[in-house]
């Protein structure tokens, strides 16, 4: 089904005792410090401790909930309660940050996150297809509130993507469920999204992944061979990137063979 996965980082604990005592804003930028490193287990107690102290710290919220979805897309999906139950705080958290700041943008790119997480796990297609729904239209917000949120463009393009590969049965639950789609759905209305992504952000390695597959797709193979040697001559600057390197390298492969 559908499969929305977008950016994530490393996650864990942080000892109380490290953070006792602390004024809220200390603790969230000693997050942020944390989350900067990659200790992101580190990080999701600090901002877990900053809420602790300030229950309506928006920023906190956002932050804890990108920290809880990361723990959660590291789980093996033979422990899918445990996911679902990190997932659905990241949502809490997401929505509860929404609503003290609705124009935040931040906010609703961790609540897409969770949202794509969840559909991941989730064994009802009625389930998958509200998510997507939900997805997209927060998607389609983040970019009223901001034109050149790139990581809004890279999620409709995912979305394109993983609808336009969707059997009879799933167009059907998505046609009962959804009442239809928001937009016209087409590899090529993926593609465009993609674009639209690297043109705000040129040096993201999943947009440029996603970019070369949908290229690949579409038979432009030399287009998505260009587009997977930019992306692994970039530098790693994210946790996941080590992985989105192998899945260029793999996919350059197929492509040469």
């Amino acid at each position: 089904m559908l499969r929305i996965r977008v950016l994530v980082f490393w996650i864990g604990l942080l000892s109380a005792d490290a953070l006792h005592a602390q004024p809220t804003n200390d603790y969230f930028e000693q997050g942020l410090a944390f989350e900067k490193s990659f200790k992101v287990k580190d990080a999701l107690a600090a901002y877990e401790s900053a809420l602790l102290k300030n229950p309506n710290h928006a920023e906190a919220m956002i932050h804890a909930s990108r920290m809880l979805s990361n723990l959660a897309g590291k789980l093996p999906k033979s422990e899918p309660v445990k996911k679902k139950e990190l997932l659905s705080q990241a949502r809490s958290y997401a929505q509860k940050s929404i609503r003290l700041k609705p124009a935040n943008p931040q906010a609703r790119l961790a609540h897409i996150i969770s949202l794509g997480l969840l559909s991941e796990i989730a064994t009802n297609p009625r389930e998958k297809v509200s998510n997507a729904g939900l997805i997209h239209d927060e998607a389609a917000k983040i970019l009223e509130i901001d034109s050149t949120f790139a990581e809004a463009y890279f999620v409709l393009g995912k979305w394109q993507y993983e609808l336009s590969r969707l059997n009879w049965m799933e167009l059907m639950a998505c046609r009962i469920f959804f009442g239809g789609f928001p937009e016209t759905i087409s590899i090529e209305a993926s593609l465009n999204y993609f674009d639209k992504a690297i043109e705000f952000n040129p040096n993201n390695i999943l947009f440029l992944y996603g970019q070369a597959l949908v290229q690949h797709v579409l038979g432009e193979n030399q287009k998505a061979v260009n587009a997977l040697n930019r992306a692994l001559a970039l530098p790693v600057s994210e946790p996941d990137d080590v992985l989105r390197k192998e899945r260029c390298t793999n996919l350059l492969k197929q492509i040469v063979q």
